[in-house]
């Protein structure tokens, strides 16, 4: 394993010199063969001659679109850039049929000019006309070139340089670029590093789309600074078949992997015990389980189905992280207990928590994010105030360290609010997550995001908590499959509404989407069910209950329910109703 991080590129060159035979990074197929292999002497060397090709090109400095499928060639195109010093701008393979606009939006925000990609990704681009990037600014990652047994020495990049925008999953905004430098890079991979691999760790399964930063940063870059082969799957052969993920960890013998909460459940739910059967899945050491809400009944699912399997509990590695602050902030620790303890319910609407014992039926349970990483200053701050709060007291999650990012790129207005320069006297930066959460001895609990935060009655309901309580409900709701938000008050009404928007399973939709009178009885159950229960366990009143085709709720690149949008389109009449 590398000593340290000091950057990307010095570790692989490292691992070239060293371990030049070694696989780093292998495309798995559908049926879990490695369909594309190259060694580290070859990355090296292909990423050599990329940078050569973009520093004759004079991209140094400039915004790079890296438009690209989960394969090698987007690896090789993001080390390229930041081997070159351009800046890597992760994006996505362009489809005929994407409705969303986020790759216009990524495209204008960031001004690029030019972009880095295989052949075949560059003439599908350039086939959809509305994308306005020049065709001679395309350089090919399949390139030929000359190869030699020895690369090019790195150019001397400044640490303190732009390395990437990393664009935000944007759940209650449109995505944002971070701006992350070299060094933030450097000072993320380092901490994984220590905390995640060991000598003679073996490889990493990735099927997270490569322009989010857990499957970039967290999974891959972690791999390749580590010498260890980084299994890359597309993210389609997942949905459609969750057992693909399982096997390929199995297969390839892989320690490391992870993914947002719905893909532990997906797993679950979409896998028979008679397919289980030839899983061995005790070689998976760490089990990475973040992005979105930690449910712990996803985790006890998951365990009760794969654990005659060989899954140990312990490789469980509930954490939090965001763009802002290149990925990690907390984590629990290899080896250490997995926790979930039992917090009051009231408490929690009165912004404390309180660990109460399993007999008390004023609870719910949770799952800590463990301690704040080395390097990582976390502390809970009074929501649109510079007041630290003390430990147990809910309140915004605020970092510094080396990881945080200088700012978000060409968002001035909303870099002063997030990035501030001191908070009760300290001076940073400081990052202002927009998430809520307490340090319960010494291990952060996150319960939320500020701007989703439900206020009824003067107390503090969050909205994931009504969502759970929703889908439990009735037995055709869909596994995360609710929306809940509130609208602020109006001339007719002098209390905020809460609305609730329910997916049914797939298999209820198929069954009833040709039936009217069938949909109109399920919408009025639903209904019925999910109020009497939210109403019961919450004493919060639904306004309005809306059934949704699945699939429909909007939701982030990473899985996160888009709430806020959720409520512009149930304003102006747009959800995609059963009816």
């Amino acid at each position: 394993m590398a000593q340290q991080a000091h950057s990307i590129l010095e570790q692989i060159r490292f691992h070239a010199l060293n371990t030049p035979d070694q696989v780093a990074l292998a495309r798995l197929g559908p049926d879990g063969s490695k369909s594309h292999s190259i060694t580290y002497r070859e990355l090296d060397q292909r990423t050599a001659a990329l940078a050569s090709t973009l520093i004759a090109e004079g991209e140094q400095g400039r915004p790079v679109l890296i438009p690209e499928r989960n394969s090698c060639d987007y690896v090789i195109a993001y080390l390229a850039c930041l081997r070159a010093g351009a800046i890597a701008v992760t994006a996505y393979k362009p489809r005929s049929q994407d409705r969303s606009g986020r790759l216009h939006r990524i495209i204008d925000d960031s001004k690029c000019q030019s972009m880095l990609a295989s052949t075949e990704t560059i003439q599908s681009f350039q086939e959809l006309s509305e994308y306005p990037i020049a065709g001679e600014r395309c350089f090919a990652t399949d390139q030929s070139f000359t190869t030699s047994s020895e690369s090019p020495d790195l150019p001397n990049v400044n640490p303190a340089s732009i390395a990437m925008l990393q664009y935000t999953s944007g759940s209650t905004n449109h995505p944002r670029a971070v701006a992350l430098t070299h060094s933030n890079l450097a000072a993320n991979l380092a901490i994984m590093s220590s905390l995640f691999y060991r000598k003679g760790s073996c490889g990493t399964v990735c099927w997270l789309p490569l322009f989010h930063d857990m499957g970039l940063i967290g999974l891959v870059m972690t791999s390749l600074v580590n010498g260890i082969t980084a299994n890359i799957m597309a993210p389609e052969e997942f949905v459609m078949r969750p057992l693909r993920w399982l096997k390929a960890i199995s297969e390839t013998r892989s320690e490391h992997s992870g993914a947002p909460n719905f893909a532990f459940q997906l797993c679950v739910d979409r896998t028979t015990p008679e397919e289980r059967e030839g899983l061995d899945l005790s070689c998976w050491k760490s089990a990475m389980n973040g992005a979105e809400t930690i449910r712990p009944a996803t985790l006890r699912n998951f365990l009760d189905a794969f654990a005659p399997f060989g899954f140990d509990e312990s490789a469980f590695q509930p954490c939090y992280g965001l763009a802002e602050s290149t990925l990690v902030v907390a984590t629990r620790r290899p080896g250490g207990p997995l926790t979930m303890p039992q917090i009051s319910t009231h408490a929690l609407q009165e912004d404390r928590i309180e660990v109460n014992s399993a007999e008390n039926t004023d609870t719910k349970t949770v799952v800590t994010c463990g301690p704040p990483v080395p390097g990582q200053d976390v502390r809970i701050v009074k929501p649109e105030s510079d007041t630290f709060l003390d430990d147990c007291f809910v309140g915004e999650i605020c970092v510094r360290g080396a990881s945080v990012a200088s700012g978000y790129n060409n968002h001035d207005e909303d870099t002063m609010g997030t990035f501030v320069p001191q908070i009760g006297g300290e001076p940073g930066p400081w990052l202002r997550t927009g998430d809520l959460g307490s340090i319960v001895h010494n291990e952060l609990v996150v319960v939320g995001r500020l701007k989703d935060l439900i206020i009824v009655g003067g107390m503090n309901h969050h909205p994931q908590d009504i969502e759970h309580t929703a889908e439990q409900a009735h037995p055709d709701i869909a596994s995360s499959g609710c929306a809940v938000f509130s609208l602020t008050p109006t001339e007719s009404s002098d209390s905020e509404r809460v609305v609730l928007v329910v997916e049914p399973t797939r298999e209820c939709f198929r069954g009833y989407r040709k039936n009217a009178h069938k949909i109109a009885e399920l919408a009025n159950e639903v209904a019925q069910a999910t109020r009497s229960q939210i109403s019961s366990v919450h004493a919060v009143a639904i306004s309005a209950c809306v059934l949704v085709k699945p699939g429909s709720i909007p939701r982030t690149t990473s899985g996160k329910i888009q709430r806020q949008k959720c409520a512009q389109l149930f304003q102006s009449n747009d959800l995609d109703t059963l009816e």
